[in-house]
Formats: C-alpha cells, structure tokens, sequence
C-alpha cells in the first residue's frame, strides 16, 4: 500500500532547544515506526512528533505582567488501509498540549500578557480517503495548507494546530494542472474560543505553465459566523525562479460574503477591498538576500477590509503578532507591510535569518487631521539547526516597536518576545 501521507505536525521534545526555520512545516511524508494488521484494518502504520517550546511575551501599554509558557505538545497519528479495498484508507491523529504547571500567561491566567498555547487535548484528524486514478476523495477532520498558508493554513505554529470538518476532492489527471475543491462546516481553531460552525467553499487550482512560471487561482468563500468574518475572496498568483531569483507576484480582491453560517443570523459581512504582494528572494555563497512587499485594502466603510481569518497568521507582518487578531477580522485601516530579509542558510552550524518591517496603515488621519499612517517597525531573528533528521533546535526572536500616535491601536505599544524549542519526530 502507498505511504500514508501525514499533514503538518510540528514536533520536538523536551530539552533546552528544538525546531525549524519555517514556523510552520509543509506536508510531510514520514516513515511509520510499526506496520501490521487488525481485523479490518490493513499496512496500520503509526508514528508520533513531540513539541516542547519555552515562550516570554512582553508587551507595553498595558496593565498586564509579562508571561512565561513552558508547554509540550505530544502528537499520535495512526493510518491505515480499510477492508482491503484498494484506494480506500483512514487516517487519525491526537494531540495532547501540557504546561507543566508553568501556566503564568493569559488565556490560562487573567493578568498576563497572551501566549496563544493553552493546555488542550483533541482529535485533530480523522478523515477517511478514497482514491481512484488521479483523483482524491477525502471527508472528515483535516488539515488544510493551500500555498504559502497566505489564505488557509494549519496554524503549525502553535501548539494546538488549526483543523477543519469538510469535504475535500483533488485531481491531478492533467500534467501540471492540480485542481482541489473543499466545503468546510466546522474550524477547529489553536484554541477553543477560536472553534466554531462555519459554511465555507475553497477552490484553488495551480499550474506549472514553464519551469519558470507557476500560476495559481483561487476563490475563498467564507462564510460569515459567531467567530469568522467571512467574505468572497478571489485572487491570482504567479511564482517561481528565474536564474537564482525566486519570486512570487499576486493580487486578490475581497467582496461581500456570499455564504453565511446557519446558526449566526447576524446577516452577511460586508467588504470590497484589495489585496497586493510581491517578493523577491535569492541565496549567493549560502546567503539570503530578499525584500517584499504586501498590502491590505481599508474597510472603506463595509464590515471589513481585506482580511484572512483561516490564513497561518504567525507566518505573516511579523512573529510579534502584533496584527494577527487585526488581519484575521475588521483590518479597519487597512495595512501595508514592506519588509526585506537576510541571513546565512548554507552552513553546517545551522541557519540564522533576520527580517526588518516597516508597517503603515492605508487611510487614516491622525489628530487635528494629520495624516499618521505610521504603524510601527519589528525586527525578527531565527536560528535552526538539526542534529539529525528526527531532532531540530530553534530559537527566536520579534522586537516590535509601537508608534503612540498610529491609528491601528495594536500598533501603539511596544513587545518583545522569545522563544526557543526542540522538536523530535519518531
């Protein structure tokens, strides 16, 4: 039987290091530790990923104390084929989130600064796939990482991932051309304020045009919910790499939402707003070099402006978070991002990579009818290192400096936050 394929879990274990570069890993094949049979079950094949992650989050501005989270997130999965029917297998995965006792941080204590990893324990997955020449039939609990998780992603990053109740179908009979359709009807959010009904339909298709050149099309719909402000969000995205450029080159628009969850009956929200990104990348002698810009079109007098409440936030504007609950929702004034990177990714002692934002937001007026579009700086640092291809360290850090005066209250405070983490995977 083929390999069952294991979506996104971060892994690491408990000592004084751990993790990757990315903040969250893409999908990834892992090798089972055990392969047997059960009754109906045939080729069962289990492995597991440990997580353990010290956090410090400081933030000014407010009355709060600074947190401190040490947390391990343990990860079970377990996939099999079905009654020995060709094509037709399962898959389950458990996570279980522990701090230890170590839990002087919000939401687990009122009074302290928010570190997003609360003790948890849940079914992350179980789904259950069928698959007939080159097209996947998947229902149940999933994990959903579309692209660069811009849009919809796992959340990898915290502890307790992002997970959805739908129905997925995937085809790839045309050389090149991968086409994959969802109807969504829960999230199951990184914690449990987060977790909700929805009514959501996500296509997305993409095609290898040349070696140079991938394009991509897409249409989120979102529907409106108790924790989602939903919109229609349709978008177009070249990529690729020309010589030793990497680059990606996209453009979106977000309209009012078409579908809303059945038990919200606040009505559809409303939007009509842009969304822009461009970046350039290349690695010379093992050094990165890059720049990138993204912006967010202002509410403009709807419900919201552009906004991506299923994307893999900590990815984006910054490892802060200064913005994550500002870009997930009503992203009023809308916000630019323009940032560059650098760093050492060719040595056998790890790679160190630095990012620097400058943030503005895109229709204010300060006091007294001032323009005041200044919505603070941060500068990001990450080191990782693997001593072997199970066991991972990192270490990170985000200094956000706040403007007093910007319009995008997140943006006035000043924070500091740290982390470093080991991952293992067995």
């Amino acid at each position: 039987m083929k390999k069952i394929i294991v979506l996104s879990v971060v892994a690491s274990s408990l000592m004084m290091a751990g993790g990757e570069i990315a903040p969250v890993e893409p999908v990834v094949e892992t090798q089972p530790v055990a392969s047997t049979d059960f009754g109906i079950f045939n080729d069962v094949k289990f492995n597991g990923q440990l997580l353990t992650r010290y956090e410090y989050a400081d933030q000014s501005g407010n009355t709060a104390d600074e947190a401190n989270a040490l947390t391990t997130r343990f990860a079970l999965s377990v996939g099999a084929g079905l009654g020995g029917i060709e094509g037709l297998s399962v898959f389950g995965q458990v996570m279980a989130v522990t701090n230890f006792g170590f839990d002087e941080y919000a939401p687990e204590q009122a009074g302290y600064d928010i570190i997003n990893d609360p003790e948890n324990s849940r079914v992350t997955q179980a789904f259950l796939d069928y698959k007939t020449g080159d097209t996947l039939f998947r229902v149940g609990r999933q994990m959903i990482n579309l692209d660069d998780e811009r849009f919809v992603g796992a959340v990898g990053w915290r502890q307790m991932p992002q997970t959805f109740m739908g129905y997925t179908v995937t085809n790839n009979s045309i050389e090149g051309l991968n086409l994959m359709a969802s109807y969504l009807t829960d999230r199951y959010g990184i914690t449990d304020a987060l977790t909700s009904g929805t009514e959501t339909v996500l296509l997305h298709a993409d095609y290898q045009v040349m070696p140079e050149l991938k394009l991509t099309g897409y249409g989120y719909l979102i529907g409106s919910g108790p924790t989602i402000w939903g919109s229609d969000t349709y978008g177009i995205m070249a990529s690729g790499k020309i010589g030793t450029i990497n680059y990606i080159a996209e453009v979106a628009t977000q309209q009012d939402a078409s579908m809303e969850y059945e038990n919200y009956g606040l009505g559809k929200d409303t939007a009509d707003a842009m969304y822009y990104r461009v970046d350039a990348s290349t690695v010379y002698n093992g050094f990165l070099f890059g720049a990138a810009y993204e912006s967010f079109g202002a509410a403009d007098g709807n419900a919201h402006g552009f906004n991506t409440p299923f994307a893999t936030l900590h990815k984006w504007q910054g490892f802060g978070d200064v913005f994550l609950g500002y870009t997930s929702t009503d992203n009023f004034y809308g916000l630019n991002d323009l940032y560059g990177k650098i760093g050492y990714v060719g040595g056998e002692y790890g790679k160190l990579t630095a990012f620097y934002h400058v943030f503005s937001a895109e229709d204010v007026t300060g006091c007294c009818g001032v323009p005041n579009d200044d919505a603070g700086t941060e500068l990001d640092l990450v080191y990782t290192y693997d001593f072997s291809k199970d066991l991972s360290f990192l270490a990170k850090a985000a200094f956000f400096s706040g403007e007093s005066e910007a319009t995008i209250v997140a943006a006035r405070s000043d924070k500091e936050v740290y982390w470093v983490q080991i991952g293992y995977k067995f």
